[in-house]
């Protein structure tokens, strides 16, 4: 059953045939590779390939992502979330270019030294940029060995994983290693899926451990998620004379490095007004007649978000253009800067008609 090369034999002949064309597996490339993998986290492929397809154009090697600018960045990230993504990659472009003179790093030890890289991403771009024998395990390749090998533990225990990865190791080729790592995916994206998994298409159907158990519909097996913490913010819209919004950069949590809404959480006793009314304050503004334009709701990985959205007409200017923290812009020139789904949601809000 588990006999390599039969194995990866298999696997390499049904994703020769049955492989997705996507952007970053045509004229392949090691920077392609690694902005994919970034873009891909937690990301389903078909909302990552327009990002990926723009992204390219502007960046299309790791010297232009190192001179550009972070707003530059997360103009062209904006609403594909999980903005530390692009921070990160941003960052290791710069480290690529200062430390490593333009070179991509090939080995997972040296890529895992550039910021925001991981075991995972490491991985994926050692064997599918240059060819080396690793392994990637996401997900995808975590719940097709767990299939694979009947696994009967948690596959988000730390345990698990080790001992998933040294069995995805060992099939490995020492040929095609990249390729194998893109099927293991693959199958894991189109077949060996989370619910109802298609083991009448897969090619490993004869040597797997959960078809012939018949557990296949059990595993893989998750620890049960927390849930969700409940949070309550205001947001304010500051519009000036000439209809100019008042942006702040947000500096820590997923919507890092963004611009958004001025914004304040609420505990169980905050009047909403009072709190709009300070958090324009806070951004350098001092806030006229507000006025309640609705709420919004925005779930994110860790939290469930209901934004009270105010829009005010702001009776100073305190907060100038150009700032690091703080900018006002027009409606129309959003596409400058990073600006995420869930700040596009009180801002349709806020401005949308009376």
């Amino acid at each position: 059953m588990t006999d390599r090369l039969g194995i990866a034999t298999r696997l390499l002949r049904w994703y020769d045939e049955e492989k997705r064309d996507l952007p970053w597996r045509r004229a392949p490339s090691p920077w392609k590779t690694l902005v994919s993998e970034f873009m891909a986290q937690q990301t389903v492929i078909a909302t990552v390939i327009p990002y990926f397809e723009r992204f390219m154009t502007r960046f299309p090697d790791v010297a232009a992502l190192a001179a550009a600018s972070e707003d530059d960045v997360t103009a062209l990230w904006s609403g594909l979330g999980y903005y530390a993504r692009a921070r990160n990659l941003h960052k290791a472009a710069r480290a690529i270019v200062d430390s490593h003179g333009g070179a991509m790093p090939q080995t997972e030890g040296t890529l895992r030294a550039l910021p925001g890289i991981g075991p995972y991403t490491a991985a994926a771009v050692a064997a599918i940029g240059f060819g080396a024998r690793a392994f990637a395990l996401d997900g995808n390749a975590a719940r097709v060995l767990a299939r694979l090998f009947d696994t009967p533990a948690s596959i988000d225990l730390p345990a698990t994983r080790v001992a998933l990865h040294a069995r995805g190791l060992a099939e490995v080729p020492a040929r095609r290693a990249g390729d194998f790592n893109q099927a293991v995916m693959e199958l894991g994206a189109t077949v060996c899926v989370p619910r109802a998994p298609r083991c009448s298409a897969c090619p490993l159907a004869k040597v797997c451990g959960a078809r012939a158990a018949g557990t296949e519909g059990r595993l893989p097996v998750r620890t049960p998620k927390r849930a969700k913490t409940i949070v309550r913010v205001v947001c304010c819209a500051c519009v000036d004379a000439a209809g100019r919004v008042l942006f702040v950069r947000r500096a820590t949590g997923l919507l890092a490095g963004t611009w958004a809404l001025p914004v304040v959480e609420l505990d169980d006793v905050s009047e909403s007004v009072e709190a709009a009314r300070g958090a324009a304050q806070a951004a350098g503004a001092t806030a006229g007649r507000l006025v309640h334009r609705g709420q919004v709701r925005h779930v994110f990985t860790h939290r469930d978000v209901t934004a009270e959205v105010f829009r005010a007409t702001a009776t100073n200017r305190r907060a100038r253009d150009g700032g690091a923290t703080r900018r006002w812009l027009a409606p129309d020139a959003l596409s400058e800067v990073g600006i995420s789904s869930f700040t596009r949601k009180t801002l349709r809000i806020a401005l949308g008609p009376h």
